[in-house]
């Protein structure tokens, strides 16, 4: 019996508990939400409030140490009205317009990394030209903050640029292994014009002190570059379009061949290789050269020694020299021929030479370097447009 009023107690005394909790929860809520203050509305200027102040006056956008200026009322075209998707309300936002302009500004303040060069003096590398970082603009984080600017009437605008790290700097010398000088490539360009012995120094150059990584491919125009006026060339004879015609850098081929037979000779898979339409007195023996036109033909090949390795140009007399540097790594090459065959009295005819590299396990590869160059007389010459 006491058990059971100590039971009915219990009951007793938890039904209040739970009316106490069920009847002040409320009231505490009520009382919390009439006591809270509520934040005042924020008024937020319309996007096109704030693009026809930016726009009542010229703004400065920065990038770099270049400054661009955005002339008054034109920042006024960047907008476009739009439908949004859930209200079907009609509003303003940002056209392309504003991405379209910081591409603009990209493309005048772009510029890519410069690598170190490195000449060899006494057995050392030696740096005679420094390398230089790159910048590039970000389209999206430029865009956003133009933008930004433009919302905020910012009279100047400065757009980040990001710095971009070459590959070879002179800190990194000791590291890329230029111990051993692994192949020489050379021809003789004896009764060139003066026009001609121009490119072919002026191009030579663009080579001296270049690397390649390992496992790189190697692209002739890539290091090229432009060939016109501006860049140091002179007009000269090219084979083009099956005629002979007078353009800048008439002679660039007298390097690209140099550098191919030091390519063979160093045992580097070569990618891409054409021979002269017809036979071409600078490059006898025939069959050892690479026509080379931007555009049109390349002359491509892999450091596959496992290190980078360096080109070094020179001249002596009318003989030029392709050097490559690097770290042996015990390959043996060896050419057979040009061999000359088929030699008609038209001067057409056909060569080839064959590339031997044993390496260092004794595995040996073999491979046939095949030329057709067909008669000079089917190559007309155009007069010089240029006189």
């Amino acid at each position: 019996m006491a058990r059971s009023k100590h039971f009915h107690k219990t009951i007793f005394r938890l039904s209040i508990a739970g009316a106490i909790i069920l009847i002040g929860f409320p009231l505490g809520m009520f009382a919390y939400f009439h006591n809270l203050k509520l934040p005042e509305s924020i008024h937020l200027r319309s996007l096109q409030s704030a693009i026809n102040q930016a726009s009542s006056h010229d703004t400065t956008v920065i990038v770099g140490t270049r400054k661009f200026i955005i002339k008054k009322g034109e920042i006024s075209k960047w907008t476009e009205e739009y439908t949004r998707k859930y209200t079907g309300l009609k509003d303003t936002r940002f056209s392309d317009a504003s991405t379209k302009y910081v591409k603009t500004l990209a493309q005048k303040t772009d510029h890519e990394p410069s690598d170190a060069r490195f000449t060899i003096e006494n057995g050392i590398a030696v740096v005679f030209i420094p390398a230089q970082t790159g910048q590039n603009l970000n389209i999206v984080t430029a865009d956003a903050e133009l933008r930004r600017g433009i919302l905020a009437d910012s009279s100047e605008i400065i757009l980040t640029q990001e710095v971009i790290v070459p590959n070879i700097t002179a800190e990194k010398i000791n590291s890329l292994g230029l111990n051993d000088r692994i192949a020489v490539g050379e021809s003789n360009f004896a009764g060139s014009t003066l026009a001609r012995i121009q490119n072919i120094k002026v191009s030579s150059k663009k080579y001296n002190g270049h690397i390649i990584k390992a496992g790189e491919s190697f692209s002739f125009n890539t290091v090229l570059g432009d060939v016109v006026a501006s860049t140091g060339y002179a007009p000269e004879k090219v084979i083009k379009n099956g005629k002979i015609e007078y353009e800048y850098g008439g002679g660039i081929c007298q390097v690209s061949t140099t550098l191919f037979r030091a390519a063979i000779m160093a045992g580097f898979p070569i990618l891409e290789r054409k021979n002269h339409a017809f036979p071409v007195h600078y490059y006898e023996p025939q069959g050892f050269d690479a026509t080379i036109y931007p555009g049109v033909s390349d002359m491509r090949f892999i450091n596959d020694t496992g290190r980078a390795v360096l080109i070094q140009t020179h001249t002596v007399g009318t003989k030029i020299f392709f050097e490559i540097y690097g770290t042996s790594d015990g390959r043996k090459v060896t050419i057979d021929g040009p061999y000359q065959y088929e030699q008609m009295p038209d001067g057409s005819m056909k060569a080839y030479f064959t590339r031997k590299i044993t390496n260092p396990d004794g595995t040996i590869k073999e491979q046939r370097f095949n030329s057709t160059y067909k008669s000079p007389a089917l190559y007309p010459t155009e007069p010089n447009p240029y006189i």
